[in-house]
């Protein structure tokens, strides 16, 4: 058996099999005992089950379809199709190279880690595809095998930079001590921490307190996550052109959502809990004044109402872009209805606030349009290579998720100074705004 066809099986497994076996050798490793640290990896493989149930079977399944139904009705005729993360996945797979992409995160960070470059211990390997993807686009656009490795390792490290300087934001929306997310989602805040600074900037922007709990105290039952949950299900389902019974039924889906997520939230905080406390004491003993956190997947921001809110309320607003921003060649398919992962860091670094998340969100779909068009066509043509078909009616296929960094090497491929310089600009604003203004919070106790 191919090194490619075991880190396939493995990954195949999906990350509610794999998380809890690694979990379970992290725990014992950090001097949990068998029986609590497999409790510990069994409990965190529940949670990411019925994150994963809620998330795709309930709202992508029932959310998507209404959001294209949308955008039928606008008669939108754009040239490359967004296939969504599991057609991406799986093509990026098919790359020749990905199977040594595994090994090289593991070494990477455990390196990174031991040097002090990172605080972040990056568990959630099932997503290394994503650096897969950099590399094999970047390699498609250069034929350089050594220019594609630069940027998947780029990746790797801007992650969990990322993951380190928003930790103690993400603990606080969670209240899960020891986290972070090194994830590819979260590199979106490249473009979004600068914005925000500059809202917060905004005497009277930075005091908004809007979030489902505080509307709930202002409104009363109105405000509460299964209404807001049945109203946007409803005005989505109205925008799609339902009629009243699928309208409702979208409704109630929604407000599943709104009322399930938060509740899931504390099997992922009875999960983690026993493995951040024996972390912290591991790191305690063995490293004095040295600080270490468990990198996870997005999902554990799910928790949070606004994430989710947020994610539905930027739907409409993701067709209206599709149609007015100049330069975007995608039509939004695949991923539509599927923003929790875009929308996680970025509600964590504005407290929840629903006003600041949402303006945040429109710079990060403009991005993506951006970026997923500009990757279209080394993207459409490693489909091709590996055998798959385009679908009638599309001229390229695209991923709206192609992440800034890949945007970014593309236009360096292209030669396009202006960009790559734009990108920088981005790219040290975002950590300096990070480092002195985001990465301060109290940590959340044990």
């Amino acid at each position: 058996m191919t090194l490619l066809s075991v880190v396939k099986y493995v990954i195949g497994l999906g990350a509610n099999v794999f998380l809890p076996f690694i979990m379970f050798l992290i725990g014992l490793l950090f001097g949990l005992k068998p029986g609590k640290a497999l409790r510990a990896g069994l409990t965190l493989g529940v949670a990411f089950t019925g994150i994963t149930l809620v998330v795709g079977q309930l709202l992508t399944a029932q959310v998507a379809p209404a959001a294209q139904a949308m955008i039928n009705r606008t008669g939108l005729q754009l040239s490359a199709l967004d296939v969504g993360w599991p057609a991406a996945s799986t093509i990026s797979w098919a790359w020749p190279y990905a199977a040594i992409m595994f090994p090289l995160q593991i070494l990477l960070n455990i390196v990174l880690l031991g040097i002090g470059f990172t605080k972040t211990l990056n568990v959630d390997l099932w997503n290394v595809w994503q650096k897969v993807f950099a590399g094999a686009v970047m390699m498609e656009i250069t034929g350089s095998l050594t220019w594609a490795f630069i940027v998947a390792i780029a990746m790797i490290v801007i992650e969990l930079k990322i993951g380190d300087l928003t930790a103690q934001k993400v603990q606080k929306l969670t209240g899960v001590p020891g986290i972070s997310i090194p994830h590819a989602c979260a590199t979106w805040l490249i473009a979004a921490a600068p914005v925000a600074a500059i809202l917060d900037a905004i005497p009277w922007m930075k005091k908004l307190k809007v979030d489902p709990e505080r509307i709930q105290k202002k409104v009363g039952f109105f405000g509460e996550n299964i209404v807001i949950g049945l109203l946007m299900g409803l005005v989505i389902g109205a925008l799609a052109g339902y009629d009243f019974a699928k309208t409702l039924q979208l409704g109630i889906v929604v407000a599943s959502v709104m009322v399930i997520l938060p509740r899931m939230a504390t099997i992922f905080m009875e999960a983690l809990m026993p493995i951040s406390e024996a972390a912290a004491e591991f790191m305690k003993k063995r490293f004095p004044g040295r600080e270490m956190y468990i990198g996870l997947d997005w999902p554990i921001t799910a928790g949070h109402p606004s994430t989710i809110v947020s994610a539905v309320l930027l739907i409409p607003v993701l067709v209206v872009l599709a149609i007015i921003l100049p330069g975007n060649k995608v039509l939004p398919f695949g991923d539509l209805g599927n923003f929790g992962c875009l929308m996680g860091p970025a509600v964590a670094l504005v407290d929840g606030d629903l006003v600041r998340s949402l303006i945040l969100g429109v710079v990060i779909l403009a991005v993506s349009l951006w970026g997923a068009s500009a990757a279209a066509p080394a993207f459409t043509d490693l489909a091709i290579r590996t055998g798959v078909k385009i679908p009638a009616g599309a001229t390229q296929i695209t991923w709206l998720k192609t992440t800034p960094v890949v945007w970014a090497v593309i236009e360096f491929a292209k030669k396009n100074i202006l960009g790559v310089v734009i990108f920088l600009v981005f790219l040290t604003l975002s950590f300096w705004t990070l480092t002195k203004k985001y990465s301060k919070e109290e940590t959340v106790e044990s």
